[in-house]
């Protein structure tokens, strides 16, 4: 057998959960996804995946083997998509923030979607920074800076984290005049595990300078912190794109502008392996719809 069709079969077993169903999958017998699996595991010259009549369980090598399959063979689809003409088509699998995903990256890719109809998304909304290799993920919506230097990231958007609260909780609580000040107040937190507090960065005099804040209310998700924020529980520190439409409100207001909260650029992040076609193509697009904003 050809071994980029057994690898695609390997990989449709991790993915399908067992031989059978990755060989209805790919439309073959299931003996030949074992012949196929077979294959693999001579040219290894070990072990990849353990079968029982109940499941399949992965070797650490097999586990290992599984990523590199991944790598290669999303390789080999960005080599032959990128000489090929015609209609993108394909899965596309991607996680974003919360905020910016459910208000920016949805409609997003329903245009995109509609530009190009043999596209489908798999599209996972969450603030917790998830392992693309791990889970199989083709493109990431992220924070910056980055500080995984294995990654592939290409600004798509410019912006800048801001300090806010409603205007009642300011006018119970005084505004800060320093990030010092930050301390005597009830700070809106990412969770953190184990960590009751967290530090927030600033730049005073040209001199980064951080400062350490805690607060009542803890929460994995942005969109938790802004509901809270805007109930007057506390201050918020956020990517101002995520609070444009209550900034312009005055449902928050912001303090400490002068002391310029690190930036908070939005990127787009691949594993660093060569991408598909289709994932280049979403990515200029998505780099186009929010240079125009």
């Amino acid at each position: 057998m050809d071994t980029l069709d057994a690898l695609r079969l390997f990989v449709g077993i991790a993915e399908a959960g067992s031989l059978s169903a990755a060989a209805r999958q790919n439309s073959v017998a299931t003996s030949t996804a074992t012949v196929a699996l077979q294959q693999l595991e001579q040219q290894a010259g070990t072990t990849l995946i353990r079968r029982s009549t109940r499941r399949l369980s992965f070797t650490h090598e097999g586990l290992q083997f599984l990523a590199d399959a991944r790598r290669l063979l999303a390789d080999w689809d960005a080599s032959i998509g990128g000489v090929k003409e015609g209609p993108l088509r394909g899965p596309i699998k991607m996680t974003s923030t919360v905020d910016f995903g459910r208000s920016k990256i949805v409609p997003a890719i329903d245009r995109f979607m509609e530009l190009h109809a043999g596209i489908s998304i798999d599209l996972h909304i969450s603030d917790a920074l998830v392992d693309l290799v791990e889970h199989n993920i083709d493109l990431a919506i992220r924070n910056g800076p980055l500080r995984d230097s294995s990654l592939k990231a290409r600004l798509i958007l410019r912006g800048q984290r801001v300090i806010c609260a409603a205007p009642s909780y300011w006018e119970a609580h005084g505004l800060p005049a320093h990030p010092d000040d930050l301390a005597a107040h009830n700070c809106l937190l990412v969770s953190r595990p184990a960590t009751p507090f967290s530090t927030w960065h600033f730049v005073e005099d040209s001199k980064k300078i951080s400062i350490r804040v805690s607060g009542n209310r803890v929460a994995n998700d942005g969109s938790v912190l802004k509901r809270w924020a805007l109930k007057a529980y506390g201050v918020f520190l956020t990517p101002v794109w995520d609070i444009r439409e209550e900034l312009a409100s005055g449902a928050l207001v912001t303090a400490l502008d002068r002391f310029l909260p690190e930036s908070a650029n939005l990127y787009a992040v691949t594993d660093g392996s060569a991408t598909s076609h289709r994932v280049r193509a979403l990515i200029d697009f998505l780099a186009d719809e929010f240079h125009r904003e």
